[in-house]
C-alpha cells in the first residue's frame, strides 16, 4: 500500500487556489477574493470583522446539508437562528432601538431584490479542476439556491454578473461552457444532496461524512468522548437495514408460501359443503327441470283430451235440451187455465160492496206494498255500499247524516291516494321502457359479439366498423389493442385488476401508416355518434428497447398473452413494457414498498407521482363489460346470463305493473263507492221501510174485520186463495224450475262449447307433442270422462305443483344454507382476514350471493385450488425454504462478519497512519487505536441465533421436514426477533460491538506508555493534543489520504476557525506540524494577536476589517507583504 507519507510534495491532492463572495454577509456589493493559490494562509483581523462571515461562506460551500452545518463556531455557543442562510444573503449586521419603542428592529444591507454568489475552485497536480459554486436569490420572499460543479476555474466577475431570476444566466453559462461538447464543463446540482454526494466522488473522499468532519475540523473543540468519536467519525456505517429487509423479504415470501397453502386448506374447507350443497341444487334443478316438462305435456294431453270428450258431452246435452223445451210449453198450457179460473171468481167477489171495500184495501195495501219494498232494496243496497267503505250499516237519521259527511271526507282522500299510486304506476311504466331497451342493448351487445369474437364494447365496434368500410381495410390491419391481448389462464385471479388498469388501453385502436391519413380525414369529417382514440403504428429496433428493460417477474405485464400473428406484437410488448409495468403485489406490505407502478388484486393501484386510485363502480367491476381477449365466449355466457336476469326482471315490473293497475282500479271503485253513499242518498225517507211496514199492518187489519162480517165472499176468496196458490205454485216454481233447468242446461252447452274451443285454442297453438311417456307415467289418466275431466287435470296440476313447491322449498331451504356459506366465505371473520391479508382479493371476482346462478364459479375456484394451486404453493414453500436456508441466510451473517472484519481492517488502517505523527517528541511517542469486543449480553444473544441460524446440511437433509424443523426452530426466532426494532438497531449496528481507546507506545522499542479511555483523566493540553491527533488520522481516513491509487485526487484543505484560542503555544504549534505531516493545506482563522505562532508556515494573509460598522472589507497580500505593511505600522506609532 502507498504510505501516506511517501510523497515529498506539499502541493499534493486537491487544495484551495482561490474563493470569492459576492453579497454575502457584511461583504456588501463588491466580489471579495482570498488566494491562497494551494498554500497554508491565515485569515486574520480584528474580533467581529467578519472573520468568521467568511469561514461560514467556506462551510456553506463545503457542508452542503444545514443539519451538519454550523455557523459562527468560534463563538463557542450557536445562538439559534441567530445566523441563517437567509441573513447573510440579506447582510444582517445589528439590531437599533426604535425612537419611543422599547422594541428592536433588524439592520441589513440588502432587500429581497438582491442576489449572492459564494464560489471556491480547487486544483490538484494533475492540474484537475474543481470550482463549487452556490447562488441564492429570492422569489415572492422565499430563498431559492442553486447548487454547481465546474470543472474549470470560474469567477464570479466574469461568469456571474449577468445573473437575473428567471434563469437566463445558467443558459448563458451552458452555451458559454457547455456547447458542442460531449462531458459536461459545468454540472447544475437539484438540491443540496446531489450536490454534496458529487462532491465528496470529486474529491476522493470516503463518504458523505467527510463533510461533516470537515465541518467539525473547522471549530475544533477537545474530544470528550473518545469512543464515539471514532465510532460516529472514523468507521462506515454500512446499511444493515437493507440487509435484513432483504432477509426479511425472503422470510416474508416463504411465509407468503406457508400462508397461501394455509389459506388454500382453509378455502377448500369452506368450498368444499359448498360444492356439495351447488350439487345438491342442480339435482334438484334436473327434477323441477322434469315437473316443468311434465307439466308442458300435461297441458297439450289435457287440452286434447277436453275436446274429445267435450264434443261427446255436448251431443248429450243438446237431447236433454230439447226434452227440457217440451215439458216447458206443458205447463205453460197449465198455467192458461189456472189463469182463467182466477179472473171468473175475481169478478163475482167485485160485485159485492163488502167485497169492494176490501178489493180497495188490497189496492192500497199492494200500492204500500211497493214503496216498502222499493226502500227495503234501497237499503239493502245502502249496506251493501256502507259495508264495502267500513262505515254504519241500517243507520238512523243521525247516523246516516254521519255517514254521508265522512263519505264524502273518505271520497277525497281516495282520490289523493289514486294521483299518488298513478305516479307510481307512471314509474313503472318508465322502469319498463328502461328494461325493454336494457334488454335490446344486450341482445344487440351479444349479436355484435358473436359477429366480430371479440369483448369490445357494441359501440366502438360500430364506430371501427364504420371507418374501416368507408377506407376499405379490414379488422386485422386496424385492430382494437384488446382484440391482441388477453390475461394469461393462470392468472385469471387478476383479471378484474388488470381489467380496470388496461380498459382505456384496449380500446384504442392501431392505425397503421398506409391508412394514417384517411383515418384522420374520415374522423375529423364525420359525426361518429361516440369517441374513439387510435395511435399511429410506426415501427422501429423494439429489441434494442427490450434489451435494457428489466420486468420484475411480478409484473403485469408477465401475466398478459400478446397474440402471436399479429404485426403488432413488439410494439404493444414494447407499449406495455414503458406504461403499464405494474408490480403485482400479493398484500400491502408489499404494496407499500414500491414508490410507484404497483397494483393488488382488489384493485387498489399505485402510479407514477405518488398518485393512488381504486375505481369500484359496479358497472367497471362487471365482468361483462371486460374487453380483454380475443375470444369472447365466457363475456357472451355471461352477457346471456345478464340478459335472462334482466328478462326476469322485466316480467317481474309487469307483473308489478299489473298489481299496481289493479290497485288504482280497486281505489276507483272505493272512490266511486265513497260518491254513492251521500249522492244516490240524500234524504232518510229513502230507506225508511218500517213506516210504510206499519201502514200496510194497520191495513191489512181493517180488511180481515171485513172479511169477518161476509161469509159468501169468504168462500169465494177462498176459492180463489186455492187457484192463486196453485197458479203461484205451476209459475213460480214448476214453471220457473223448469225455465232454471232449461237455462243451467244450456249454461252447461255453452260451458261445453266453451271447453271445446279453449281446449282446441290450446292444443292447436302448441303443435303435436309426444305424450306417451305422459300416459305411462300417468296410468291413472285412462279413467278420464268429462265428469271428472276438471277435476283430473286439477289433481293433477296440484300434484305437480306440490311437487314443484316442495322441490322449491328445498332448494330455496339448500340457497339459504349456501347463501350463508358463501356469504361467510366472500366476508369472512376478522380473523380469518388478519391471517390471509389477501383472502378478500381472492374471492372478489366471484359473484356475490344474490347471484346464485352463478355458482359454479366457487366449484371451478375448489378445483382450481385442489388440482392447481394448493400444489403450486406447497412446491413454492418448498423451493423458497431451500432458497432461505442456503443463501438468504448465509448471506446475512456474512454481511456482519465482512463489517466486522473492515472494521478491523479500518482500525489497521488508521494506525499505519498514526504509527507516522509524533505525539510526543521527549521521548518521541505515537498512537494506536485498539478495538476489543465490547461486552454486550444483546449482541451475544444475536451473533448465536444468527450462528445457529446457519444450517448443518447433513443434519437438516436427513428427514423429509428437517429443512422445516431447522427453519421453525432457528430462522423464525432470529427474524421475529430482528422485528423488534430498537432490538435490532442495538444489534446490528457492528461498529458498536467493539470498545475504541487509543493506546501511546514508544517510537524507539515500540513497547506501551500509556490507554486513553476517559479524556477526563487528561489535562486540557493532553486532550488537545489526543484531539488533533485523533482528528489528524480522522481526516486522513475520510478525506482519501490512505486510499492506494487515489494520492493526487484526495482532498488535502483544511480550514480552522480559532484555532489557538484558550491555547498555549506548544500545543498550537503540534496542530501546525501535524498539518505538515498530513500534508495538508490550512487556512487559520486567528485574531492578529496569534499571528506569530504560524507566520512561519504560511505564505499568504487575508487580512478583514469594519469599516462605518456595517461593512466588511478584506485585503490578500503574500506573507512578505504583510509583514512590511506590519513594520511600516509599528514604525509609524
Amino acid at each position: 500500500m502507498l504510505s501516506l507519507f511517501s510523497t515529498s510534495s506539499d502541493t499534493a491532492g486537491f487544495r484551495l487556489q482561490y474563493m470569492e463572495v459576492f453579497n454575502w454577509g457584511t461583504f456588501d456589493q463588491n466580489v471579495f477574493r482570498i488566494n491562497p493559490q494551494g498554500h497554508n494562509s491565515l485569515l486574520t483581523g480584528a474580533n467581529a470583522s467578519g472573520k468568521s462571515t467568511y469561514i461560514d461562506a467556506l462551510l456553506t460551500l463545503m457542508v452542503p446539508a444545514k443539519r451538519t452545518r454550523f455557523y459562527n463556531q468560534s463563538s463557542g455557543v450557536e445562538k439559534k437562528g441567530d445566523r441563517t442562510e437567509e441573513t447573510y444573503v440579506l447582510g444582517h449586521y445589528g439590531n437599533i432601538q426604535e425612537e419611543g419603542k422599547s422594541t428592536t428592529s433588524t439592520q441589513k444591507l440588502r432587500e429581497t431584490n438582491t442576489y449572492s454568489v459564494i464560489l471556491a475552485h480547487f486544483q490538484n497536480t494533475e492540474e484537475k479542476n474543481i470550482t463549487l459554486f452556490q447562488v441564492r436569490w429570492f422569489s415572492n420572499n422565499e430563498m431559492k439556491r442553486q447548487f454547481g460543479i465546474a470543472h474549470i476555474p470560474l469567477e464570479i466577475e466574469k461568469d456571474f454578473s449577468q445573473f437575473d431570476s428567471k434563469g437566463n444566466w445558467k443558459k448563458h453559462l451552458d452555451k458559454t461552457y457547455n456547447e458542442n461538447i460531449t462531458k459536461r464543463k459545468i454540472e447544475f446540482l437539484n438540491g443540496p444532496t446531489d450536490y454534496g454526494e458529487r462532491m465528496y466522488h470529486l474529491f476522493g473522499m470516503r463518504s458523505i461524512k467527510a463533510l461533516s468532519l470537515f465541518n467539525q475540523v473547522v471549530g475544533v473543540k477537545v474530544l470528550e468522548d473518545l469512543d464515539e468519536f471514532i465510532r460516529t467519525n472514523m468507521l462506515e456505517e454500512q446499511d444493515a437495514e437493507t440487509e435484513f429487509i432483504q432477509l426479511k423479504e425472503s422470510f416474508l415470501t416463504l411465509m407468503d408460501a406457508k400462508t397461501n397453502i394455509e389459506k388454500a386448506k382453509e378455502q377448500i374447507a369452506q368450498l368444499t359443503p359448498i360444492n356439495d350443497i351447488a350439487n345438491n341444487l342442480n339435482e334438484i334443478q334436473k327434477k323441477l327441470q322434469q315437473l316443468e316438462d311434465s307439466k308442458e305435456t300435461a297441458v297439450f294431453w289435457f287440452a286434447k283430451k277436453g275436446v274429445e270428450l267435450g264434443e261427446k258431452e255436448l251431443e248429450s246435452c243438446k237431447d236433454k235440451l230439447e226434452q227440457l223445451n217440451n215439458e216447458l210449453t206443458e205447463l205453460r198450457s197449465q198455467e192458461e187455465s189456472l189463469k182463467a179460473d182466477e179472473r171468473k171468481i175475481s169478478i163475482s167477489i167485485e160485485k159485492d160492496e163488502v167485497g169492494s171495500k176490501i178489493k180497495d184495501l188490497e189496492k192500497e195495501i199492494k200500492q204500500i206494498t211497493k214503496s216498502r219494498d222499493l226502500r227495503s232494496g234501497k237499503l239493502d243496497d245502502y249496506n251493501k255500499i256502507a259495508q264495502n267503505i267500513s262505515l254504519t250499516k241500517n243507520p238512523n237519521t243521525e247516523y246516516f247524516t254521519t255517514n254521508r259527511e265522512k263519505a264524502k271526507k273518505l271520497k277525497i282522500e281516495t282520490q289523493g291516494k289514486i294521483e299518488d299510486e298513478s305516479e307510481n304506476f307512471r314509474l313503472l311504466k318508465n322502469k319498463a321502457d328502461d328494461f325493454e331497451k336494457s334488454t335490446d342493448d344486450l341482445v344487440n351487445t351479444i349479436k355484435t359479439l358473436q359477429e366480430n369474437k371479440n369483448n369490445i364494447p357494441v359501440n366502438d365496434a360500430r364506430i371501427r366498423e364504420e371507418l374501416i368500410e368507408h377506407i376499405g381495410a379490414t379488422k386485422e390491419e386496424i385492430p382494437f389493442i384488446g382484440e391482441l391481448i388477453q390475461v394469461k389462464q393462470e392468472e385469471m385471479a387478476w383479471e378484474a385488476s388488470i381489467e380496470k388498469v388496461l380498459h382505456n388501453f384496449a380500446l384504442r385502436l392501431i392505425v397503421p401508416p398506409k391508412y394514417y391519413s384517411e383515418v384522420n380525414k374520415y374522423v375529423n369529417g364525420n359525426n361518429l355518434r361516440g369517441r374513439i382514440r387510435y395511435d399511429k403504428y410506426e415501427e422501429e429496433d423494439y429489441l434494442k428497447n427490450f434489451q435494457n428493460k428489466k420486468t420484475n417477474y411480478k409484473s403485469l405485464v408477465n401475466k398478459i398473452n400478446i397474440k402471436t400473428k399479429t404485426p403488432y406484437y413488439e410494439w404493444i410488448e414494447n407499449y406495455l413494457e414503458a406504461q403499464f409495468d405494474f408490480v403485482c403485489v400479493d398484500n400491502l406490505s408489499e404494496f407499500e414498498r414500491y414508490s410507484k407502478m404497483a397494483i393488488t388484486q382488489n384493485g387498489l393501484v399505485k402510479f407514477r407521482k405518488g398518485k393512488h386510485e381504486k375505481d369500484d363502480r359496479k358497472h367497471i367491476s362487471r365482468r361483462e363489460n371486460f374487453v380483454l381477449g380475443w375470444d369472447n365466449t365466457e363475456k357472451v355466457s355471461v352477457l346471456r346470463k345478464e340478459l335472462k336476469k334482466q328478462q326476469g326482471l322485466q316480467i317481474e315490473n309487469k307483473t308489478a305493473i299489473s298489481d299496481k293497475k289493479t290497485e288504482i282500479k280497486n281505489l276507483g271503485t272505493y272512490r266511486d263507492e265513497c260518491h254513492n253513499l251521500f249522492s244516490k242518498f240524500d234524504k232518510y225517507d229513502d230507506i225508511n221501510w218500517e213506516t210504510y211496514a206499519n201502514q200496510i199492518q194497520e191495513k191489512t187489519e181493517q180488511k180481515e174485520d171485513l172479511e169477518k162480517t161476509n161469509d159468501s165472499v169468504k168462500k169465494l176468496q177462498e176459492q180463489l186463495q186455492k187457484v192463486q196458490d196453485d197458479l203461484k205454485q205451476l209459475s213460480e216454481v214448476k214453471i220457473e224450475n223448469k225455465v232454471i233447468e232449461k237455462g243451467k242446461k244450456q249454461t252447461e252447452i255453452d260451458s261445453v262449447i266453451n271447453t271445446v274451443n279453449n281446449n282446441k285454442a290450446i292444443f292447436e297453438h302448441l303443435g303435436e307433442i309426444v305424450v306417451s311417456e305422459l300416459e305411462i307415467n300417468n296410468p291413472d289418466l285412462e279413467d278420464i270422462d268429462y265428469a271428472n275431466f276438471e277435476i283430473t287435470r286439477n289433481n293433477f296440476q296440484n300434484k305437480n305443483s306440490k311437487e314443484t313447491s316442495e322441490l322449491n322449498k328445498q332448494k330455496q331451504g339448500k340457497e339459504r344454507e349456501v347463501v350463508i356459506k358463501i356469504n361467510a366465505f366472500k366476508h369472512p371473520t376478522e380473523t380469518i382476514t388478519n391471517k390471509f391479508k389477501d383472502w378478500r382479493s381472492d374471492v372478489n371476482s366471484l359473484p356475490d350471493s344474490t347471484n346464485l346462478e352463478f355458482i359454479g364459479e366457487y366449484q371451478k375456484f375448489l378445483e382450481k385450488l385442489e388440482n392447481d394451486n394448493l400444489p403450486k404453493f406447497e412446491k413454492k414453500f418448498n423451493d423458497y425454504l431451500q432458497e432461505t436456508i442456503t443463501n438468504k441466510v448465509g448471506d446475512f451473517r456474512m454481511f456482519f462478519e465482512n463489517w466486522s472484519d473492515s472494521i478491523k481492517e479500518n482500525i489497521e488502517n488508521l494506525n499505519e497512519s498514526l504509527k507516522e505523527i509524533d505525539f510526543k517528541n521527549k521521548p518521541k511517542t505515537y498512537i494506536q487505536l485498539v478495538a476489543p469486543n465490547k461486552i454486550n449480553d444483546e449482541v451475544k444473544e444475536f451473533r448465536k441465533l444468527l450462528n445457529d441460524a446457519i444450517p448443518n446440511i447433513r443434519e437438516v437433509d436427513s428427514s423429509i421436514d428437517g429443512r422445516k424443523h431447522h427453519f421453525y426452530n432457528h430462522i423464525e426466532p432470529l427474524i421475529s426477533k430482528l422485528d423488534k426494532e430498537d432490538w435490532r438497531k442495538k444489534v446490528s449496528n457492528v461498529r458498536s460491538w467493539f470498545n475504541y481507546k487509543a493506546e501511546e507506545f514508544y517510537k524507539e522499542n515500540d513497547q506501551k506508555f500509556k490507554t486513553y479511555e476517559n479524556m477526563g483523566q487528561l489535562s486540557g493540553g493532553e486532550k488537545a493534543q489526543l484531539t488533533y491527533t485523533i482528528l489528524g488520522s480522522a481526516i486522513a481516513y475520510q478525506f482519501g489520504l490512505t486510499k492506494e491509487g487515489l494520492q493526487s485526487d484526495s482532498f488535502r484543505f483544511i480550514a480552522i476557525d480559532e484555532a489557538f484560542k484558550a491555547q498555549d503555544e506548544d500545543k498550537a504549534r503540534y496542530l501546525v506540524t501535524l498539518c505538515k505531516q498530513l500534508h495538508l493545506q490550512l487556512l487559520v482563522v486567528t485574531p492578529s494577536d496569534n499571528i506569530h505562532i504560524v507566520e512561519n508556515d504560511i505564505s499568504f494573509v487575508h487580512f478583514v476589517e469594519r469599516k462605518e460598522e456595517r461593512h466588511s472589507w478584506l485585503y490578500d497580500m503574500p506573507i512578505e507583504q504583510f509583514k512590511k505593511e506590519k513594520e511600516n505600522y509599528l514604525d509609524n506609532q
